[in-house]
């Protein structure tokens, strides 16, 4: 057994080799009865569980990182994680298992907030993955499963939708995905098709908050008047693989807007651009890949004319913390707003705690789509 420190509040105890997954049951057993024999030191140990939580991923490199997550999730969100592994290196087996304990000391005693068990398969046994997990999750508790590959979930449909089954939510990232145009295009079929209460939350929507907020805020017709009425020009610049996130922010203003698309078209490999209608009114949109950076959105251009008088506010990420309104190029007062970029753990915990549906994030991922199919 391996015990390991992850952060200041939280404690690992894991299995040292990998196992067949028919021992599973007997593995957690046994790490369970080493933990109360070597660590609990005769003090009271509680369990917590909220849910169960199922990751699927499908690169090594992943799996590395989301083991820093999870210990950031069950920290707030204790849970019952199953954290599956596509195309894996199995050995002989076809597929193999660890499992580990996440604790943290609290008053008397210890309190354990999640029992993880790792499944790896091979890529010829990707379509065992779900009834592994449908045999460990803890049958009373809600389900969330987190889809962490970079491919779309309906590309690798032997496993999604089994695993979907399984679950009262979806939580996916369509950043770095590596073909955003096929991945918005499906997603969206597939949510549309979800009539039950299946609720489905993409990350990206959730990275957009602040940004969603301060554009509200500042071009509300009560702080800046016309300038969304009068609106002609959007201009966005973003850094690699935030496509994504720039599509939902438009349609998003689409949806609340009244906008209709008329058309899209690929200027170069780097830049995008769409033109809308409201009326009898024009709007063109373009979007530009900088050729290095996080994947965000760095620069916003709102362009507006009322009355042969020009507006404009353009909004600009100056680092991890702040978003700011340029002066030199916007006629709007100049401001720095608060604007952290949130961790993906934290994002992931918040969505655990809700249980109901988005229409704002259902209706813009519509909305995102017939974008993509005005090319």
């Amino acid at each position: 057994m391996r015990t390991q420190k992850l952060q200041p509040e939280i404690f690992t105890h894991s299995s040292k080799n990998p196992f067949r997954i028919a021992d599973i049951g007997s593995e957690l057993t046994g790490l369970w009865t080493q933990f109360n024999e070597d660590i609990s030191e005769g003090k009271t140990v509680m369990r917590a569980c909220m849910s169960n939580l199922i990751i699927y991923c499908d690169n090594t490199e992943e799996l590395e990182r989301i083991g820093q997550d999870i210990a950031l999730v069950v920290d707030i969100h204790p849970a019952r994680v199953l954290l599956l592994m596509g195309g894996g290196n199995t050995g002989k087996e076809k597929l193999n298992a660890r499992t580990t304990i996440y604790y943290q000391a609290v008053s008397g005693g210890w309190q354990v907030c999640a029992e993880r068990i790792d499944v790896i398969s091979n890529k010829e046994s990707l379509e065992y993955l779900p009834s592994v997990a449908r045999s460990h999750i803890i049958g009373d508790l809600p389900t969330t499963v987190w889809w962490v590959s970079r491919q779309p979930p309906p590309k690798i449909p032997e496993v999604f939708k089994e695993l979907s089954e399984l679950a009262n939510q979806v939580i996916y990232d369509n950043i770095g995905w590596a073909n955003p145009f096929t991945g918005i295009s499906m997603m969206t079929r597939w949510v549309a098709a979800r009539q039950d209460s299946l609720i489905v939350y993409n990350l990206a929507w959730r990275r957009l908050t602040v940004l969603r907020r301060l554009i509200s805020q500042v071009l509300d017709p009560k702080v800046a008047p016309h300038a969304l009425d009068a609106l002609y020009e959007i201009k966005l610049q973003h850094g690699p693989h935030a496509l994504p996130l720039t599509w939902l922010l438009i349609g998003w203003l689409a949806c609340q807007l009244g906008w209709t698309v008329d058309t899209g078209k690929r200027v170069s490999a780097s830049e995008l651009y769409w033109r809308f209608r409201r009326n009898n009114q024009e709007i063109k949109v373009s979007a530009q890949r900088l050729p290095e950076g996080e994947p965000i959105i760095y620069e916003m251009m709102f362009n507006w004319k009322y009355q042969n008088k020009d507006g404009c506010a353009c909004f600009r990420r100056l680092d991890d913390e702040r978003i700011a309104i340029v002066e030199e190029v916007s006629t709007l007062p100049a401001r720095v707003f608060s604007a952290q970029l949130p961790q993906r753990a934290t994002m992931v915990t918040s969505q655990l705690a809700r249980r109901d549906r988005d229409k704002f994030f259902e209706n813009a991922l519509i909305a995102a789509n017939r974008m993509t199919d005005s090319f």
